[in-house]
């Protein structure tokens, strides 16, 4: 049994296929947070001009939030579910990182609540913020 969340394939964590796949690996997760990676390539379909656009790093702090749910579902043997951005506030972002940039996304769930997860989701790299926001997804649908 896989007890750690880098073991697991990032397909058998989220509902998205490719080319959306928007997570390369989830480094850790615990009871109210996680931490996933992304490597920003030229051929990600997100990428525009060498950088990667805003929809982009949205998309990447929600496939963490359900990489998050993937790995809870899975370590108690229920099946990974579909979620769905209901709403973005306070989102604020710094700057577009270029390709060739590892980002990393942490999300911290604030509340859980009528089949809505509230999360707070930042992405960095090196040392540059890059965005953060609050997301609310509806969660738990087949």
């Amino acid at each position: 049994m896989y007890s750690k969340p880098q073991d697991y394939d990032v397909t058998a964590l989220i509902p998205q296929r490719s080319p959306m796949i928007m997570v390369d690996r989830l480094l850790s997760c615990d009871s109210k947070t996680a931490v996933a990676l992304l490597e920003v390539r030229e051929s990600n379909i997100f990428v525009h001009n060498g950088c990667l656009q805003e929809a982009g790093i949205v998309e990447f702090m929600a496939q963490t939030a359900a990489a998050f749910t993937g790995f809870k579902n899975l370590t108690a043997a229920k099946p990974v579910t579909r979620g769905y951005i209901g709403a973005v506030k306070n989102l604020a972002i710094q700057e577009l990182p270029p390709v060739n940039t590892t980002l990393h996304a942490e999300i911290t769930v604030e509340n859980e609540i009528v089949g809505y997860t509230i999360v707070n989701g930042i992405v960095k790299y090196e040392d540059h913020l890059v965005a953060s926001c609050e997301m609310r997804i509806l969660t738990g649908t087949a």
